[in-house]
Formats: C-alpha cells, structure tokens, sequence
C-alpha cells in the first residue's frame, strides 16, 4: 500500500506523459535509506506497464560496485557484454565510445515500438562504467520516447557527476521524499489494524519510527505476534534497524555504533501492557512528548568522532543521515533503546571490533572528563586498557553506584577495578582504596585482599596514607600482628598533605577503640594527637569526629562534647561521604548522657530520605546499632532490640571484626533488662575474635555479662566481671563510667552477698569520683548505695537518683528506681506469726543469707539448681522480699 506519496506519484506520471509524446524526460528520486523510494519506483514501473511502456530495470547494490558494467548490463543485457568486461579491473577507466553508441542505439530500438522507461534504483551504488554510459543516454535522449528515473541516497558521492547532468536538463523533476505524516501512519495502521486500533496507535508508532515505512512495516509485524498488547520493537524492528544503519553509508553506520556504545539516552523501556490508548490522540503528529524522549544529551562530535575513528567533520553528515532516515529523531537521538540493542548484537560486529570500540569510548570518555560512572560502563564492558586511570575511575564509578543505591552495579565496578590494578605503589594504594569501598559491600569478603595487601606494606611499597587505611582494616577485622608490622613502615611524616588526617585519626581510633594494641605499637603511632589548630580552623570530618569521642571517654566537660558533636553531625554530607563519623559522633553524646540529642540524631539519619536511594546494607547496619545503643541507654528495650536484630541481621557476623560484641553486648544487656535470660545467654556465648578482649568493645560485653549474672543471682560471677571491666579500663586509662558504669555493678553485686559496706566504700566519693561526673551512672550509684542505708533515709536518696534518671531520659533505670522507691515507702505488716519456714526452705535461705550463689548452694545441699530457685521463690513470698540481701534480717526476725 503506497501511503503519502500520491503526489510523487502524480509528478513522475506526468513525466511518463511528456516521454510517450516523444520528449525524454528525466526524474530524481532523493530520500534517505528506507524512505520508499523503491516502493514509489515499483508503483511507477506498474503504471507504466498498464499505459503500454517498456520497462526496464537495475538496482544499485555495494557489493556489485566494484564490476563494471554490472548496473547498465541489467538495463541493456542486449550489449552483450563479453564476461571480461564484466569482471572487476575488466574495464578501464574510460568507457570505450563504440560501447556507449551500442547503448545508446539500444536504447533507442527499445523506445521504437514502445515508449520505453529505464528506471534506477539506488543510483549511489552504481558502477563506474555505468555512470558513463547513463550519463552519455542522459545527454542524447532529450527527443526519444524514452524516460529515466533514477533513485538515490545522500551519502553516496560517487554518482555526483551524473547527478550535475540531470540538474541541467530542462525537463528533469527531483522529487524528495520525507518520512511518511501521522494521517500516512494512521491510513497504513487502518489498513492493517482497523480504525478503532489506528486511533489509538498512530502516535505510539509514530514515535517509535518517526514515519519510517521500513520501521513501520517491522514494528506491524512484531505487533501480530502480540496482538493484544501495546506494540514494542521485537525482532523484526531490529532487523529494520540494522537495514537501515547498513545502507546509510559507512559513515552513518560507525556513527551510529559509537552512539549506541556511549548510550547516552538512558532511555526507560516502555512495559507491555493491554491495549490502550497511550497518546493524546487530539494531536497524533506531536512525537515530542512524554515516553522515550529522555534529555536532549546527545554526544558531541568530537565525542562520537573519538569514538567511531572518525574526523570531526565527518560526524555531523552522518548524524543528518541517520536523522533523515528517521532512525534517530529530531534530537539526534536514537528513538528506542532497541535501536542501541540492535546495532551492538549485529553480527557484522565483531567481538574484537566491539571492545575496540569500547576502548575508544573509555579513553574519548575520560579524556573529556565525562562522570565516572560513564567511563566506568566501557571499561567494565571492553578489555583492560593497561593505563593508570582505570583503576581510580571505576572505584569512583563503585561510589557513585553506592550512593545510588546499586550495590549490584557498585560490586562489578570494584571486581573490574581490583583487575585493573597493578603491583606498583599507585596500584597497590588503588587496590586498597577499592577494598575500602568493597568493605560498604561484603565485610568478610575483603578478608583475603587484606591479606595479600599486608605483604606488599612489609616490603614498604604501599604508600604511606594507605598503609594507615590498612591498618584501620586489619585492626577492625582482628588481624593485630599483621597491622603492627605494617605499621613499623610508616614515616613521622609524608609528602602527601593527607596523611597528617589519616595519622590523627588512626592514633585516636587507637587510643580510644584499640586501646588494648596501642602499646605493642611503633612510637609514631604512639604519640599524642596534635591538638586542635589555634586560630580556630575546622578540623577534617574525620579527625573531629575521632577526637569527640576521645574527648567524651577521657573527661572532657558535657558542653565542649556536645558542642563537637554537633559540628560534626551538621557537616555537609557527613552521612554519604562519612557515616563512620556519624556514628562515632552520636555515640559521644551517648558516652556525656545527651540522650535526647542522640535519639534525635540516630532517628534523623536512619530515616528514609525521599528522592534518595536507600544506603548501602553494612551502613544501614551501623545506624541501626548506633540506635539500638541510644535506645537502650533511654531504657527503650523492645526497640533497643529491634534495632540490635536488625544491625546483625544487614551485616553477617564475620563482617563486623571485632566489633561483634558491641551489637551483641547491647541486645544482651537490653534482654537480661527484659528478663529473657536465654535470649541474653545465647547473645553472650557467641564466639567472638580473639582480639577482642583488646579492644573497647570487651568493656561492653563483660559488662553485659556481669549484669546477665547478676539477674540470675549468680553475684560472685557478677562480680568477677564488672571488677575485670574496672581492672582493664585503669590500665588503658579510660577509667570512665560512661562506657560501663562497672562500680555500680560491682557495689550491686557485693550487696547480693551480703557485704553492704564493700558496696558503700566502692562507690564513695572519694574512691569513684568518674562516678559521678554524669547524671546517669551517678542515679545508678544513688539506687544502690540506697539499699545500704537505714529505711528512713532510703526514700531521699532513690528520689535524687530518680531526678538524675529523668535528667538523662533512662526510662528503665526510671521504672527500677521506682520500683525501688515503692518497696521503701510502703508500709507492709511484718510477716504472720503462724508463717514458718519448711526444712529445705529454711537450709536454703540460710545459705543464700550468708552470700552463697544458687550454684554453690545446691552443691552444699546436693540438690538440684532448679530446686535452690523454687525454694528461695517461696521463701521470698512468705517473708514479702524482692532482694537476696534482705534475708537475713527477715531470717533473724523469724527465728
């Protein structure tokens, strides 16, 4: 069905008219490939046969170029050319005059009878030879029956010359051919698919072809493979594409290569879905609308060029080309991704021609300076390149990736750029900082390259600043020897300007995270910190970050920590570029009691950003331990919980190093609080890295245990742990009740044993005065010491502790305080006289009394465990008791 080309048509029957009277008439046919410049001949070869015409008929082809003759011997086989003449180089340059004469009078012998039509399609692809022998018919048939009608591309030049001739005749119509309207469109789709469809459709396909008959036609036949759904390019769209790239000239086809390659649309697939209508079909010739334009982001020519191995200039006519053939659109732009798909699945494409012009575009990319995440496309999809840059643009591409949210995408990035990374210093120091990155990724999976890189710092050839990232690593993953010896390379100073910021934070993250290996150390590790500058410029994130919560531990006041934390939450992008000093900044303010500012922030940055992606999983598992840790600080249990769960749950346990008490020292210690001691039991027998115990994470979980036994009336293992925090906190001079209040638990503990005046001189002023620099470990010591004094003073002093509980936000430390403070202030009536204790009862209570824990008194007595319990369960119900201590008093006022 000829569609919009009524009056071409029209144009060249009149023509058809003049050379029937005896004038020669000549026609050009321009428009790019696959515009129906064929069909329009076919039409026109049809109705010159009805109006009684010879007709006769030869098509260009590229692959018949290089014969001679092979174009003028489908016209005129009458020469009868000898096979010589028809081979390439059969003929010379010059076209011998008594063939052309045997052209011309065979032509006129045609026209004798019978007006004759010679038609030519796809002139550009003609011969030679043939192009002489049509220009020599063209100059002498002015008075024959005779008519010519030629087609042609604008890409081709070789055929210009004969092209001039035909200017010059008088009676010679050029006729340009255009992609077809939406009415042609919607005049085809009737034809094909009904009214009902063409209405709905026309402008869906005219944006996917832009009027091209060839596309029109595939797209047709992709859609009666799915006739109930909107129609998507399917295999016959793509073989249209690669058509129509093929025969838009070498040039056009390169182009059009590099541009897929480069792939700069990012245009969306559309999904399939039922019939509908997609388009406002009040204005179907508006293809510049909503789906699949994409941003008007076209490379530029010397892009494309680099890419394509093109000169610049030449760039421009082929971009013209694969526009007016409506494979791209008005913007230059591909009109779908399957236009993109087909041309790089051509299998004209070699596999080396393709990572060849990857590499093309890698390098034009980066020399551009385009975004990492572009460069780091070709890369991953070519070959190594063998230079420098590769490696630092694909980790760039992997944090880019991360910030978005595609860790898939992130973690092909750091494979390639691991790959890509040599034995030398600026290599290896690559290496390390794609480890770095990988870490956000897979924690356990950067194990083995920690390994190979300590190796490569022993001989001194990793650089210095990344020799201090390494031995970050090391030290969180355990591997203490290992950083020690990388660490004995490290110089006091270094060229690299960075590398003062990085030793700060590594002799403060020492100090206070890794106090344990800090003296097995070399010296310039072990040196103070250099104090803030004078003139009052910010420090690095990182390095405030570090020193606030070394401040916060070592006794600064309240305010000057606050203050610091702060600074550093407020940072621009602190959580994106720095989320490990979010964390550390937020647990100062947990270590100076500012509850309150603590939850705000921990909620603040794990909350869900809109129009962000959501971060990477080991980030997220931070944050929520950082919250699960100021959740339980307010005596919000159940969430502390939740959020501990959740932390393990992102990041597997290998990932965490030594770290792994700390999140499960906090779900313990939040579980003992709630009275599941199972849970709390299971949490604290987890195996954890032998390194622990040297690291500030230890003081956590012996802490948690201590109060685990505690809570299961066991105070003589209570005790063993909370004086064991004590002992290793003096040594490393951290002595701070801030990261475990560990006289607290000890005074409580030795209560348990009946020993109230070792609790009272443990928390005396004078022997525990870190006690009482923060509100909350000083409530803690109130509540106990409490328990100590006489009944009358017992209410006065739980009632300051419980200000200082409300002062910091301890809900739970509230609601024990309370409890407490009910016990003191009720008014029970001394047991009944007829209430006695039995035998077994009255064993056990007495050897509960004198501070034996319900292990040692079921061996004392042989009895079960079990059976201690149900026995002092019952005692305590008859003598209204809560606490092991008062058993001896109400024992002796039994007896």
């Amino acid at each position: 069905m000829l569609v919009d080309r009524e009056a071409e048509l029209a144009t060249l029957s009149a023509a058809l008219a003049e050379s029937a009277r005896g004038t020669g008439a000549f026609a050009v046919v321009h428009g790019a490939t696959a515009l129906g410049k064929s069909e329009l001949l076919h039409a026109l070869r049809a109705r010159a046969t009805e109006h009684g015409f010879t007709v006769r008929t030869a098509l260009g082809s590229p692959t018949e170029q290089p014969f001679p003759y092979a174009l003028v011997d489908q016209l005129l086989p009458e020469l009868g050319l000898p096979p010589e003449e028809l081979t390439p180089g059969g003929a010379t340059d010059a076209v011998p005059p008594h063939l052309l004469r045997r052209a011309y009078q065979a032509t006129l012998t045609l026209a004798a009878d019978r007006p004759l039509l010679l038609c030519v399609d796809d002139l550009h692809y003609a011969d030679h030879a043939s192009q002489q022998c049509l220009l020599y018919l063209v100059r002498r048939l002015r008075t024959a029956r005779a008519a010519l009608v030629v087609t042609e591309a604008p890409h081709g030049t070789a055929h210009r010359t004969l092209l001039g001739e035909l200017q010059y005749q008088p009676r010679t119509r050029h006729l340009f051919l255009t992609p077809l309207t939406a009415r042609g469109i919607t005049r085809l789709l009737t034809h094909h698919l009904g009214e009902p469809a063409a209405a709905r459709l026309t402008a869906h396909f005219h944006r996917l072809t832009g009027g091209n008959p060839l596309l029109l036609r595939a797209l047709l036949d992709d859609a009666a493979a799915a006739p109930d759904t909107v129609p998507l390019p399917g295999a016959a769209y793509r073989s249209a594409v690669l058509a129509c790239a093929h025969r838009s000239g070498a040039d056009a086809l390169a182009v059009a290569r590099a541009s897929a390659v480069l792939d700069t649309t990012n245009t969306p697939h559309p999904e399939t879905a039922p019939l509908k209508n997609p388009e406002n079909t009040e204005n179907p010739e508006n293809t510049e609308n909503t789906e699949n334009t994409g941003t008007l982001n076209t490379p530029d020519a010397t892009l494309l060029a680099s890419t394509a191995a093109l000169t610049p200039h030449a760039v421009p006519q082929a971009l013209d080309a694969l526009t007016t053939s409506a494979l791209y659109d008005a913007h230059r732009r591909p009109r779908h991704p399957a236009v993109a798909e087909a041309l790089l699945a051509d299998p004209d494409l070699s596999s080396a021609a393709h990572t060849a012009l990857r590499a093309r575009a890698a390098r034009a990319l980066h020399a551009q300076g385009a975004p990492a995440v572009a460069v780091a496309a070709q890369l991953m999809a070519g070959a190594p390149l063998g230079e420098s840059w590769e490696a630092p643009a694909l980790r760039a591409a992997a944090e880019e990736h991360l910030a978005a949210g595609d860790t898939a995408l992130a973690g092909r990035c750091l494979r390639c750029a691991v790959l890509r990374a040599d034995d030398s210093p600026q290599g290896l120091a690559d290496r390390l900082a794609t480890v770095a990155v990988a870490w956000r990724l897979d924690p356990p999976g950067v194990i083995t390259q920690l390994r190979a890189l300590t190796g490569h710092a022993r001989t001194g050839l990793l650089p210095p600043r990344a020799t201090l990232h390494l031995i970050q690593a090391l030290l969180w993953h355990g591997r203490e020897e290992d950083a020690i010896t990388a660490a004995e390379t490290l110089p006091a100073e270094d060229a690299d300007p960075r590398y003062a910021t990085e030793l700060a934070v590594t002799r403060l993250r020492l100090t206070h995270t890794y106090p344990g290996t800090l003296p097995w150390m070399p010296e310039v590790l072990r040196r103070p910190t250099p104090e803030p500058a004078p003139d009052g410029r910010p420090e690095p994130v990182e390095v405030a970050a570090a020193r606030t919560l070394h401040i916060a531990l070592t006794g600064a006041g309240p305010d000057t920590v606050a203050a610091a934390a702060e600074r550093v939450l407020r940072s621009p992008g602190v959580i994106d570029h720095r989320p490990d000093a979010v964390v550390v900044a937020v647990q100062s303010l947990v270590h100076i009691d500012r509850l309150d500012s603590a939850d705000a922030w921990s909620e603040r940055f794990l909350a869900p950003r809109p129009g962000f992606p959501a971060p990477p999983p080991v980030r997220q598992a931070l944050l929520h331990q950082t919250r699960s840790f100021v959740l339980l600080r307010r005596g919000e249990l159940t969430a502390a919980c939740e959020h501990g769960v959740r932390a393990l749950e992102l990041m597997p346990e290998a990932g965490w190093g030594t770290a792994l008490a700390f999140p499960l020292a906090v779900l313990a210690e939040a579980h003992t609080a709630l009275g599941e001691h199972d849970r709390a039991a299971e949490l604290l027998n987890r195996p954890l890295p032998e390194a622990t115990h040297r690291t500030i994470f230890t003081i956590h979980h012996q802490y948690a245990r201590g109060l685990h036994h505690l809570a299961l009336d066991r105070p003589r293992d209570a005790l063993a742990c909370f004086v064991s925090c004590g002992e290793t906190l003096r040594s490393w001079g951290l002595d701070t009740p801030s990261l475990a209040p560990w006289r607290t638990g000890a005074a409580e503990a030795w209560l348990a044993l009946g020993r109230p005046e070792r609790a009272v001189r443990l928390l005396d002023d004078r022997q525990a005065a870190p006690v009482h620099r923060r509100p909350r470990p000083r409530a803690g010591a109130l509540r106990v010491l409490a328990a100590t004094e006489p009944p009358e003073r017992r209410a006065a002093t739980l009632t300051r502790a419980l200000e200082l509980y409300r002062v910091c936000g301890d809900r739970h430390g509230i609601a024990r305080t309370l409890a407490d403070l009910d016990t003191a202030t009720e008014r029970r009536p001394a047991p009944a006289a007829g209430v006695v204790l039995t035998t077994a009862e009255h064993r056990v209570a007495v050897l509960a009394a004198r501070g034996l824990s319900n292990r040692e008194v079921a061996a004392e007595l042989s009895i079960a465990v079990s059976t201690v319990e149900q026995h002092l369960t019952r005692v305590y119900r008859k003598y209204r008791i809560r606490h092991r201590r008062d058993l001896s008093t109400r024992l002796s006022a039994g007896a």
